[in-house]
């Protein structure tokens, strides 16, 4: 009796799984690697310090000047 269901179980467990187990399972594995990097990717955003702000004073910023006939940037299509 023993030996018929150990023969039973050999032979179940050598039979190779049908191709839709296969995909499902693989299906699962990358949902898992998906959410372990996301986990991973949100708790080092968490960690992170955060970035200093550097203020400028408005006259160190460079400002853009044109002069009187140098203004052809208007877009009126007379040249």
């Amino acid at each position: 009796m023993s030996t018929a269901v150990l023969g039973q179980v050999v032979s179940s467990g050598l039979t190779p799984p049908d191709p839709s187990k296969i995909e499902n399972y693989g299906h699962l594995i990358i949902q898992a690697l998906v959410a372990l990097v996301t986990i991973w990717a949100t708790v080092r955003k968490a960690l992170q310090k955060p970035e200093e702000v550097v203020k400028v004073p408005v006259e160190v910023v460079p400002v853009e000047k044109t002069g009187l006939n140098g203004d052809k940037g208007h877009g009126t299509g007379a040249e």
